[in-house]
């Protein structure tokens, strides 16, 4: 039976593919960790490091820490760690860390606001329908008999909404966690720590809200399962695509990695990768060339007619012969409406609401414009009314017959 976590449960909803390569058919990713990613780890791992020593008596000091988190980040450091941002460089983000940590320090100092009970602890969750769960809480915090908090460090450049912490499928697993197994325990904190912005949101679970978000957990997982049993994992486009580190392996991206041989490709029977990725800048080309030759086109016909129509309005010919075609013309006298910042047409909305018209036309066209005046429907005076605030705009046709 597989073993379940909100992050694991997260990929398949994030893109079922990305979930078949990680969890079902274990392959390697072809490219390396995100440096957001890292960036977070080595945050974790630095207050780590800080609330174990505090834990034992020594308060280490600030510079202590940001020097623990350099040596974390040398030591850690991989060369195919991503930036994937083009205009921030690794050190960019190691800096971005080491603020987080300094105004973490600064407000927490000297971090005896509770008893810490637990590091990275890991917590196993029972489910219905023997579903089973494991989560990493970054830290469990005894603030008074049967209070308890759980603790999370988010390096995310962004702070959601309280509605949104207060759902969260993540904090909601830790909570229920705590209770099967501290079940004297009568309260829960659920402290989000945004170290970015220096903020914490704090959340907590009824009992109802817990039983929900079981419910909804189990049945997420049973879908899981179906899809493994029939192998169905479609892909799923969205912008987190540009950090996932198997878009080499994903057949929405394989063709930009075709030329690298260092990468795997998704090769078929009709033609290579490579020769895709080709196909598509060739259709693309055709595509472009033929959208520049249909407006040169539309351009010589339109010069073309307008030649011959001042040739018939000149000539008074209403027809002109050509050896197997025959050209005629056709004036047609037309409203125009005027443009929403010219005043004259709120007041012509105001006249059609006034005199009760405004229902007959459903929305402001001028083709219903046109039927409704040519129509007798409106009296003649309605018609004068309305007619004051429009533009006549006549024009000349060309249609072309066999002969």
């Amino acid at each position: 039976m597989p073993l379940y976590s909100h992050s694991r449960l997260g990929t398949y909803e994030n893109c079922p593919f990305q979930y078949k390569l990680r969890y079902v058919d274990r392959v390697k990713p072809a490219l390396g960790n995100s440096i957001e990613s890292f960036m977070g780890r080595m945050v974790h791992d630095a207050l780590e490091w800080l609330y174990k020593l505090a834990r034992d008596s020594n308060v280490v000091s600030k510079d202590s820490l940001l020097n623990k988190y350099d040596q974390l980040w040398i030591d850690n450091w991989q060369d195919d760690i991503r930036v994937v941002k083009k205009d921030l460089t690794a050190e960019n983000f190691k800096q971005t860390g080491s603020n987080c940590l300094e105004m973490y320090y600064e407000r927490y100092h000297p971090f005896d606001q509770a008893i810490t009970i637990g590091l990275e602890e890991r917590m196993m969750i029972d489910l219905p329908e023997d579903k089973k769960m494991q989560g990493y809480i970054d830290r469990l915090d005894k603030l008074g008999d049967g209070h308890l908090a759980v603790h999370d460090y988010k390096t995310s450049n962004r702070v959601p909404p309280q509605a949104k912490a207060d759902q969260d499928r993540q904090l909601g697993l830790y909570a229920l966690a705590v209770h099967q197994r501290y079940p004297e325990v009568e309260k829960i904190d659920l402290v989000w720590h945004y170290v970015r912005f220096d903020e914490e949101i704090r959340s907590s679970r009824t009992q109802a809200q817990l039983d929900k978000m079981v419910d909804s957990t189990v049945s997420l997982i049973k879908n899981v399962e179906a899809a493994t049993e029939r192998r169905d994992f479609p892909t799923k486009i969205s912008i987190l695509c540009d950090w996932c580190e198997y878009k080499p392996q994903c057949p929405e991206f394989s063709h930009q990695f075709a030329s690298k041989s260092d990468m795997p490709t998704l090769d078929t029977a009709n033609m290579t990768a490579a020769q895709a990725a080709e196909t598509v800048d060739k259709l693309v080309e055709l595509k472009d060339k033929k959208k520049s030759m249909s407006a040169d086109m539309d351009a010589m016909i339109s010069t073309l007619e307008n030649k011959l129509i001042d040739y018939s309005k000149e000539s008074g010919h209403r027809s002109v012969f050509g050896s197997d075609y025959k050209a005629s013309f056709r004036e047609s006298d037309g409203i125009k409406i005027p443009d929403r910042k010219d005043l004259r047409r709120y007041e012509l909305e105001s006249t059609l609401r006034e005199m009760k018209l405004w229902d007959d036309l459903q929305e402001m066209s001028a083709y219903r414009l046109k039927s409704k005046l040519k129509s007798g429907d409106w009296s003649s005076e309605q018609k004068t009314a309305i007619l004051k605030y429009m533009d006549t705009d006549s024009s000349t046709s060309v249609s072309l017959k066999k002969l």
